[in-house]
């Protein structure tokens, strides 16, 4: 186990007659890269807020390396934010921008000229000393923003999705220069967006919120392909989840009844019976179509489309419930309105709660 930095326990927060965050608990370590994912309105700021020191919460408490920071200032807590807005001084170049939290603190030039020098080239700005905000790109201005958030050498660094401003291509570019520069620093990065793409390609962990709670929290594997509920199943990767009854239980499997035909799933922890209702997530990569599998279902394909190299279909079963099917680079000889017959492995399906 590695060293805890930062806990978590019990945080409430009400706004008015809105309860924001409902009683969340979480331990971060030392050097983790998390990232609070969710729709807006979840509660991710708030979290990040109170971290912070910018809200107080109602009850619970914040624990910083150890310390009880509840009730701390901001600017007494050994942590830095940035934002989306880039929160840059427009009438200040880069360096000035970059050194100002030191020059408050009446740091020697010498040193703030060294400092900003170092995090010039971590974040691949060498040159760009003498501009200003207005003249470079949403990319640069993130990468200042950053700079003057770890030139303090803060014990976690917060980011409020700081590349939603970006266009798609860079987003995806400065992904990986955030993830290789969190290595690279060793600081704890706390990081909130609502693009499951951002978190399953940068997180050590993920923390899935909803509606003022923590619906799972895990690794991107763990969260992708074993959601533990169907609100997680679909926020993550778009899942199809089909509810049933169970029909019959084997010594490796339950065999679960949707509308007229016949599916199974691995056995869980949890018992069934049979009778019960049972929900499943299966991800529309692992659907299988005119293939060998053991519980075929019939289903009439009613769309069909192209996204580059992606093929997506739907398929409508007899009970009216439709599902997704995905693959890149093949295409099927099927067109709206034809039958098929689609299923999946049994490993590739998981019992999820409503």
């Amino acid at each position: 186990m590695g060293e805890t930095i930062l806990n978590l326990q019990k945080i409430t927060k009400r706004f008015g007659d809105t309860k924001v965050l409902k009683g969340i608990d979480l331990t971060i370590e030392k050097g983790e890269f998390i990232t609070f994912l969710g729709p807006s309105g979840c509660g991710k700021t708030t979290t990040l807020r109170i971290i912070a020191g910018l809200e107080t919460p109602d009850t619970g408490k914040v624990i910083l390396n150890g310390e009880d920071v509840t009730d701390t200032e901001p600017n007494k807590r050994d942590v830095n934010t940035v934002f989306q807005s880039y929160a840059l001084f427009p009438h200040m170049d880069v360096a000035s921008n970059i050194g100002y939290g030191l020059k408050l603190k009446k740091t020697s030039k010498e040193t703030i000229k060294k400092k900003i020098e170092e995090v010039l080239e971590l974040v691949q700005l060498q040159g760009f000393e003498k501009r200003k905000p207005s003249e470079l790109s949403g990319g640069q201005k993130q990468r200042v923003a950053i700079a003057r958030a770890i030139i303090n050498n803060p014990k976690i660094l917060l980011l409020d999705e700081p590349l939603g401003a970006l266009d798609l291509q860079l987003r995806r570019q400065m992904q990986l220069e955030l993830k290789k520069l969190q290595k690279k620093l060793g600081i704890t990065f706390i990081y909130i967006t609502h693009d499951q793409e951002e978190a399953i390609n940068m997180s050590d962990r993920i923390v899935v919120m909803r509606d003022g709670i923590f619906e799972q929290t895990g690794t991107p594997d763990e969260v992708y392909n074993t959601p533990l509920t169907s609100y997680v199943a679909r926020f993550v990767g778009n899942a199809n989840v089909i509810e049933g009854k169970v029909s019959s239980i084997g010594e490796d499997r339950i065999v679960v009844t949707v509308g007229q035909e016949n599916i199974a799933v691995k056995k869980s922890e949890k018992d069934y019976k049979v009778g019960d209702r049972i929900t499943l997530a299966v991800r529309s990569e692992n659907i299988l179509v005119n293939d060998e599998m053991e519980y075929p279902i019939t289903a009439k394909v009613t769309e069909k489309s192209f996204a580059g190299g992606l093929l997506r279909m739907v398929f409508q079963l007899e009970n009216k419930e439709e599902l997704v099917a995905s693959r890149h680079g093949i295409n099927y000889n099927l067109e709206i309105g034809d039958e098929a017959k689609i299923g999946w492995n049994m490993d590739n399906v998981v019992i999820v709660n409503n």
